[in-house]
C-alpha cells in the first residue's frame, strides 16, 4: 500500500522525503557539468537543498516572491541553504518570477526548473513561463517541471485533490487548476520551441491518516470543516499524495529560432 503516516509529527519528514526522491530524478536529467541553474517558486527549500547536494558543479538562482500563503519561508530557505552549506552557491532573489526573467539575458542558464509551481499559474501564464524558460535557456539547456497529477487512481487521492481545489475547503484555490494536465504542459513546451519532450511518473506510495491529516491539511490551508466532514472517512482511509509527473524539454543545439 505504501508509507502510511498516523503520527503528526511525522508529516513534514514525509514530505521532504518525496522531494528527495524527485530531486534525484531530475538531476538524472541533467547533463551540464557547470552553469548556472534556475529555480522558480523555490518556496523553503524542499527541492533546493536536495538537488544542489546531487548536483555540486552548478551554481543556482533561486526566484520568488515569498509572499501570500509562502511569507515566511524565506526565513526557512535561509535557514536550511546555511544548514547544508550552500549559501555560496546558491542565491536568492525575492521578485516576480516574470519581472525577473524579463530582466535576464539570452542563453543564459543551463536549466530552468520548477516544483510545485505551475499548479500557482494559469494557462496563460504557463505559456508565458515557458516561453521564457526557453529564452533565457542556453543552447541544448533543459527545463524541467514537477507537479503533482491531476488525474487521481483512487479515491483518497481524489479527496486530497477536492480538498485542495474547492473553494468550500480550501483557503487558497488555485487560479484554474490543482495541476495542469501533463499533455497540455507538453503542448505548451512544444509551441515554446523545446524538443526531445519526457514525461516521467513517480508514485507518491505516501498515505496520510488520522491525526497526521489534520496537521498535513493544516500545512495546505485548507479549513477544518474539511476534516469535519469527512472525519470517519480520513481516520480511517486518509488521503493519498497523488503521483509526480516530470515534464521536461530541451533548447535544441541550434541558432536562428527565437520562441513565439
Amino acid at each position: 500500500m505504501g508509507q502510511i503516516i498516523d503520527d503528526p509529527r511525522k508529516v513534514e519528514n514525509a514530505y521532504d522525503l518525496q522531494y528527495e526522491n524527485l530531486a534525484r530524478k531530475i538531476a538524472n536529467l541533467v547533463l551540464a557539468k557547470s552553469g548556472i541553474f534556475g529555480e522558480i517558486g523555490g518556496g523553503k527549500g524542499q527541492m533546493t537543498v536536495p538537488l544542489a547536494k546531487l548536483l555540486p558543479r552548478l551554481r543556482f538562482i533561486v526566484v520568488d516572491t515569498f509572499s501570500g500563503a509562502y511569507s515566511g519561508t524565506l526565513s526557512q530557505l535561509n535557514q536550511a541553504l546555511s544548514g547544508a552549506e550552500l549559501t555560496r552557491r546558491v542565491k536568492v532573489h525575492v521578485a516576480d518570477y516574470l519581472d525577473w526573467m524579463w530582466e535576464e539575458f539570452s542563453d543564459k542558464y543551463v536549466g530552468i526548473i520548477s516544483s510545485e509551481f505551475l499548479p500557482e499559474i494559469d494557462s496563460y501564464e504557463l505559456s508565458m513561463f515557458l516561453s521564457e524558460c526557453y529564452r533565457v535557456l542556453r543552447p541544448g539547456g533543459i527545463t524541467i517541471h514537477s507537479f503533482l497529477s491531476p488525474t487521481p487512481r483512487n479515491s483518497r487521492q481524489k479527496l486530497l485533490i477536492e480538498a485542495d481545489t474547492d473553494p468550500i475547503w480550501t483557503k487558497t484555490p488555485p487560479k484554474e487548476w490543482f495541476s495542469p494536465k501533463p499533455t497540455h504542459v507538453v503542448s505548451k513546451l512544444t509551441r515554446a520551441g523545446f524538443r526531445d519532450i519526457h514525461v516521467e511518473r513517480m508514485k507518491s506510495n505516501l498515505i496520510i491518516r488520522a491525526e497526521a491529516v489534520k496537521a498535513f491539511l493544516h500545512s495546505w490551508d485548507v479549513r477544518s470543516a474539511f476534516w469535519k466532514a469527512h472525519e470517519a472517512e480520513l481516520a480511517r482511509e486518509g488521503l493519498e499524495l497523488p503521483d509526480w509527473v516530470v515534464v521536461s524539454g530541451r533548447k535544441l543545439q541550434r541558432t536562428g529560432h527565437t520562441a513565439r
